[in-house]
């Protein structure tokens, strides 16, 4: 096969089995023009909003893909109903995109949400916890030895910062991390009070928050001290 590389003046060739193609997504506000209603774009055409999912013009609100972010069906449902209050609902609430959840359904499956270990590292202190599916009897049963579960949470508060899950049921498994992220305190203590049924996948998702290891400081030791 042979390309063009725009980095390069000259082709290159290379041997493959299979061509992956990955176009993106552009604004059509090229031809749209929204801002002849008063609507302000980014530069790269994609309409900025406050957090109240307001644009620059009054009465005008947007969503969805429109934004250029988080191009998810299921976050475009969620920005609609914040739309919605804020149109007809007594006091206006903001948008919260601390747990958007997306799935790539490949194989291996991939499921995840929120942080990256890297992302949370630079901002506050994270401990990480990782499970192999094969360490419970459902994921031994798959016999799928690469797949796992990689959760991420602050310290101290044990608030789930993000997570990861690689392999059969990717989806399904990190949704019940995405519902704890959404739950009041957002720690993953729902799981550690309840009993995981047996065998199976959910114990893997146990396990990882039952690994969880410092990565970015040391725990502190509290040494007490005697009088003599």
């Amino acid at each position: 096969m042979t390309f063009k590389d725009p980095a390069e003046s000259a082709d290159r060739s290379v041997d493959a089995q299979h061509l992956f193609v990955a176009a993106g997504v552009r604004s059509n506000s090229d031809w749209v023009k929204p801002e002849k209603t008063g609507v302000r774009t980014d530069e790269k055409g994609w309409i900025l909003t406050n957090q109240y999912l307001e644009t620059s013009k009054p009465n005008i609100y947007a969503l969805g893909d429109a934004l250029g972010r988080n191009m998810y069906r299921h976050t475009a449902n969620y920005q609609a109903s914040v739309v919605r209050n804020n149109l007809f609902g007594d006091q206006k609430i903001a948008l919260d995109l601390h747990a958007v959840p997306h799935a790539v359904f490949t194989n291996p499956q991939v499921g995840q949400v929120g942080m990256t270990e890297e992302e949370a590292k630079a901002q506050r202190k994270v401990m990480v916890g990782v499970s192999k599916y094969t360490d419970t009897a459902m994921g031994y049963a798959f016999g799928d030895e690469d797949a796992f579960v990689k959760v991420i949470v602050e310290y101290p508060s044990r608030r789930i910062l993000g997570a990861t899950v690689v392999g059969p049921q990717a989806s399904t498994l990190v949704q019940q991390i995405v519902n704890m992220m959404g739950s009041d305190t957002q720690t993953y203590a729902p799981m550690a009070r309840a009993q995981v049924i047996h065998p199976t996948l959910s114990e893997a998702i146990a396990s990882a928050f039952g690994n969880l290891t410092p990565v970015n400081f040391e725990p502190e030791h509290h040494h007490h001290e005697h009088s003599q």
